[in-house]
C-alpha cells in the first residue's frame, strides 16, 4: 500500500463548484491558493522569465541582422529603385536561369540631374540665378555648391578600372567600375567654373543610378529619330564612339535666342562604359558640362535637356531656368 501525506490529498480534493459568477471570481483570485488567473506568483515568475528569455533571444537576433544589414548599406551610396528589371547573372550559377531575368515591367526613361541646384521652388522648374546683389544668387554659393558636388570625384585611381575606354563597343563584366576624371571638362573643371564676371557659367549635367539599366545607343548607321536635333545627327553620324547622347536648347525660340552659345565638355554625351551601374560603392555617375558663353544678361531663359539612346524615350529628360544680372 502506498501512502501520501496530507498536501497530497488536499491537491486531488474535488474544487467546489460555486456556481458561474462564483468559479469566475475564484479564477481570477483564489485566495486559498494566493492564485492570480489560477496561477501563483511563483507560478507567475516562471512564466515571466521564460518569455523574457525567449523574446529577448528573439530581438537580439533581430537586432544583429538589423545591424550587420545597416553596417552594410551605410558603405553604399544607394541608388534610387524605382521598379528593377532583372536580377544580376552573377547571383546566379552558369547555365541556369531565373524567372527575374525576364523583364516584367516597362520602365521609365532613366533620368538626368544637375549642379548647381541651391535655389529651391515648388511652383517652376529649378532655377540658375545669377546675382551680385541678391544673397541668393551670389556667385559664391554656386563655386561652393560645384566644390562640393566635385569632392565625391577626388578618388584613388587604383580602386578603378583605367582601361574603360579601350574595350570597343562591347559592355563586359567588371570588378572595378570606370574612374570618371573631372580635369575632362576642360574650362569647366577649375574655380570659379565661369561664375565670375564676363559671365559664362557652366553647368554640369549628371546621369542618375539606374541599376542594371545599359544603353542601347545609336551609332552611324542607325535610323535616328525625327525629333533628335540635326546637330545631334551630325556628331553621331561622325562618331565611332557608343553614348547616351545629350542636347540643350531653349525651350522656346525666344529662349534659344538669348541662350546663346553653349559648349559640351568632354562631349555631348555619356560614354557606354560607364554603365550598367551595379551598385559598386565606388561607383561615380559619368558628367557633362555645359558652357553658356554668352548668355543675355536680365533675361530668364528656359533650357531643356533631352537625352538620346534607343531605349530611352523622347520625353523630356530635365529643365531648368537660369538668369543672370549684371
Amino acid at each position: 500500500m502506498i501512502l501520501h501525506d496530507e498536501a497530497y490529498y488536499e491537491s486531488r480534493r474535488p474544487v467546489e463548484d460555486l456556481g458561474t459568477l462564483g468559479n469566475f471570481k475564484r479564477f481570477i483570485w483564489n485566495p486559498q491558493k494566493r492564485a492570480f488567473l489560477d496561477r501563483t506568483a511563483k507560478e507567475w515568475a516562471t512564466v515571466a522569465l521564460f518569455y523574457l528569455c525567449f523574446f529577448g533571444v528573439l530581438f537580439s537576433l533581430f537586432g544583429l541582422q538589423l545591424w550587420i544589414t545597416l553596417d552594410f548599406l551605410a558603405d553604399l551610396e544607394r541608388p534610387y529603385l524605382k521598379h528593377t528589371s532583372q536580377v544580376p547573372e552573377e547571383l546566379f550559377p552558369a547555365g541556369r536561369r531565373s524567372l527575374f531575368h525576364a523583364p516584367l515591367i516597362k520602365f521609365e526613361n532613366p533620368g538626368v540631374g544637375f549642379v548647381p541646384n541651391i535655389i529651391q521652388t515648388s511652383t517652376s522648374s529649378p532655377i540658375i540665378w545669377i546675382s551680385d546683389t541678391n544673397d541668393n544668387g551670389k556667385p559664391e554659393r554656386y563655386v561652393t555648391a560645384i566644390e562640393k558636388f566635385f569632392s565625391d570625384y577626388k578618388r584613388d585611381r587604383s580602386n578603378y578600372d583605367a582601361n574603360c575606354s579601350d574595350r570597343g563597343l562591347h559592355v563586359v563584366a567588371r570588378t572595378k567600375p570606370c574612374f570618371f576624371d573631372v580635369t575632362a571638362l576642360g574650362n569647366c573643371s577649375k574655380p570659379p567654373f565661369g561664375y565670375e564676371l564676363p559671365y559664362q557659367p557652366c553647368v554640369f549635367i549628371k546621369f542618375n543610378k539606374r541599376f542594371d539599366w545599359t544603353p542601347n545607343f545609336y551609332n552611324n548607321t542607325s535610323q535616328l529619330p525625327k525629333p533628335m536635333p540635326n546637330n545631334v545627327k551630325e556628331m553621331i553620324k561622325l562618331s565611332t564612339e557608343g553614348k547616351v547622347w545629350l542636347s540643350c536648347n531653349g525651350a522656346k525660340n525666344v529662349d534659344k535666342e538669348h541662350m546663346g552659345v553653349i559648349s559640351y565638355f568632354p562631349s555631348a554625351g555619356f560614354p557606354f562604359y560607364y554603365f550598367p551601374f551595379t551598385g559598386h560603392s565606388q561607383y561615380l555617375s559619368p558628367v557633362v558640362a555645359i558652357m553658356f558663353h554668352n548668355l543675355t544678361a536680365n533675361r530668364l531663359v528656359n533650357v531643356e535637356c533631352h537625352t538620346w539612346a534607343k531605349n530611352i524615350g523622347d520625353s523630356l529628360a530635365l529643365d531648368f531656368q537660369i538668369v543672370m544680372f549684371s
